[in-house]
């Protein structure tokens, strides 16, 4: 499981072996002083485990960061203290490398910087992997040639931002230009790459302001298409779909003349349905009842499907210039997170909208908020099994001990390969007991969770189903189904034998079309708690389900549920079938059992007794 076996030297003490030849190939270790240690150092190399943030102070002190200052340089870390991580496993570290730091000039080109990086991580034994800020363009660029490009311009007040808009088809002309710049200078150096997208930290979500890094401009959080390439590209998608302006005035109930009198609708204000909590921040409108504004559902949704696709379909793009200069295997890129469950609207996140994309590409997909927040770890994980994508998970934030073991498992458990810290040392003994559970194979499961897609996309709150999947884990393993996975096939009776539903009050009707398949086909659709399922139109979903506290007025009240789901979902895969406060998760004959309390809890398997401390991971 990667690991050397423990070399027992009777006098404790390494033997000098001297070897003479023109090459010499030996591995040299150190026996630990410690029982708690293996006598060899770690090897990350199958799980590429990386961590990151170097040169960030260098972009921050760049013309385009939020400090710009002349002839400022980040020290790169010492040999040694890259050598120390290195013996603790570690095999990456990312350099960040912006395009406004290091062409000050059009066509003058300075690569100090990451010269030295490049060079101390190499001499370390360590991988040097750039992720690369495109997004914002060089100060030449954006303020004395304005003529050629595009800055992203938002709906809300007309006005601009220092970002290179998505819809300009110049714009992935300027990242060419970069990508081709940087294989230029370092070639092979390059062990590993990041496609840049748009974020703010050149994730995949649209501007947000985080002042402290680089100049932004007008920035905030809203809606980003508002320049002139973007509402054509908008009037175009709905040309493309809708076809005639008749087809949709008939189903956007509006007296348009031509296609050419679209512009983005305003969004929605926040749908009041039971249990709602935390609603989009933006824009701060009352809520209004589900039967209210029927008739500006379908142009929203046309416009906020759209709008998270542009961003998604930008990326394809960046991954496609970059693939002209590296392998796919050497590529990845970093679509945003999920804030533990699933983003604001207007930040354009679109988790699995990516893995699609990034599927066809054969790169890798890193993405953030892996916290071991289990709606939100397997709305990512499912995507990218059923899309045939490679995950390596980051934090997007610092842990303490408990809260990464958790996030271990639930990695392992959604299939990740891969394995991104911020503070490797600190968690690298954990990192080296775990990490082999990484296989890239989730936990088995005949049970799926749906996630309620239109409904989030009309601003309602997904946050009882959220906060129903840790209760849930206990119970049984279970994927999460997002409405573009069931679109796309993957609510099948050959892969699942029960769909929950937590939350459908408003449901696209093609997507009630394949429940309703999957139903007629021996599928168990069961609901939880005090549902009314309706159409984007309104029409109630008579559909004969199974119920579960039917007369529960929402998931939190419903305190029996679980006890109730036990013998709807008995003999189904995935399903431990125990409350016991203990997650389960089983890949063949390999048994992993998390317990995210702080009490030892006992348990058996294969009638063998065990007994699990707190926040520990048992396996077989």
């Amino acid at each position: 499981k990667g690991k050397l076996s423990q070399i027992k030297v009777n006098s404790g003490k390494l033997r000098q072996i001297k070897v003479r030849s023109r090459k010499i190939f030996a591995a040299f270790f150190l026996l630990a002083f410690s029982h708690q240690h293996s006598a060899f150092s770690f090897d990350g190399h199958p799980w590429n485990i990386s961590t990151g943030n170097l040169s960030v102070t260098y972009v921050q002190h760049s013309p385009v960061g939020a400090f710009p200052q002349t002839n400022y340089f980040e020290p790169p870390p010492s040999i040694e203290s890259q050598a120390h991580l290195k013996n603790l496993g570690l095999v990456v570290n990312e350099d960040y490398v912006a395009w406004g730091a290091v062409e000050p000039a059009p066509g003058v080109w300075d690569w100090r910087q990451h010269d030295a990086m490049e060079k101390n991580l190499h001499a370390a034994g360590l991988k040097y992997v750039a992720y690369n800020w495109i997004h914002f363009p060089p100060v030449w660029l954006r303020d004395q040639q304005k003529d050629k490009r595009t800055l992203m311009r938002c709906l809300e007040h007309n006005q601009e931002c220092n970002y290179l808009s998505i819809f300009d088809p110049r714009t992935i002309e300027h990242y060419d230009h970069f990508y081709k710049a940087l294989h230029d200078h370092f070639g092979d150096k390059l062990d590993n790459v990041y496609a840049c997208i748009l974020g703010p930290y050149g994730e995949g979500n649209y501007p947000l302001e985080v002042t402290s890094w680089v100049n932004m401009g007008h920035c905030h959080e809203g809606y980003w298409c508002g320049d002139d390439f973007a509402i054509k590209a908008f009037q175009k998608a709905m040309q493309q779909k809708y076809s005639s302006i008749r087809k949709l005035n008939r189903a956007w109930e509006t007296k348009y003349k031509s296609f050419a009198e679209i512009h983005p609708p305003k969004q929605l204000p926040p749908l009041t349905i039971a249990e709602k909590s935390n609603p989009p921040s933006f824009p701060p409108s009352p809520p209004f009842r589900m039967e209210e504004r029927v008739g500006e559902r379908r142009p929203w949704l046309d416009f906020i499907t759209w709008y998270h696709q542009a961003i998604i379909d930008f990326t394809g793009e960046s991954v496609r210039a970059l693939l002209k200069y590296y392998p796919a295997d050497r590529i990845k890129t970093k679509p945003g997170g999920n804030a533990t469950g699933v983003n604001p609207i207007a930040w354009g996140t679109y988790c699995p909208g990516y893995a699609k994309m990034a599927g066809p590409l054969h790169i890798t997909l890193q993405p953030a908020d892996c916290q071991g927040a289990v709606f939100g770890d397997k709305w990512m994980g499912t995507a990218y099994q059923f899309y045939g994508v490679k995950e390596s998970t980051e934090p997007a934030g610092d842990l303490d001990a408990k809260s990464f073991v958790r996030r271990m498992f639930s990695d392992a458990s959604c299939g990740a390969t891969y394995l991104f810290s911020y503070q490797y040392e600190q968690h690298a003994a954990d990192i080296e007991k775990y990490v082999h559970l990484f296989t890239g194979q989730p936990g088995e499961t005949e049970v799926a969770v749906y996630c309620p897609t239109t409904l989030y996309r009309l601003g309602g709150s997904l946050q009882p189903t959220i906060s129903a999947a840790p209760a849930l884990r206990d119970l049984c393993e279970f994927d999460v189904l997002d409405e573009l996975l069931i679109s796309d096939g993957a609510l099948t009776t050959k892969r699942y034998k029960a769909l929950l539903i937590f939350q459908a009050d408003i449901v696209d009707q093609p997507i009630l079309d394949k429940i309703h398949t999957f139903i007629k086909k021996g599928g168990k659709v069961i609901t939880i708690g005090q549902l009314t399922i309706k159409n984007v139109g309104g029409k109630t979903w008579t559909e004969k389900v199974g119920r579960v506290c039917p007369n529960a007025p929402g998931v939190a009240s419903a305190k029996n549920w679980r006890e109730e789901l036990i013998p709807l979902l008995a003999g189904l895969k995935g399903v431990d079938g125990k409350l016991d406060n203990l997650w389960t998760c089983r890949r063949g004959v390999q048994t992993i059992i998390f317990n995210p309390k702080d009490k030892a809890a006992a348990t058996s398997v294969n009638g063998q007794s065990i007994e699990i401390a707190g926040h520990t991971i048992w396996s077989n």
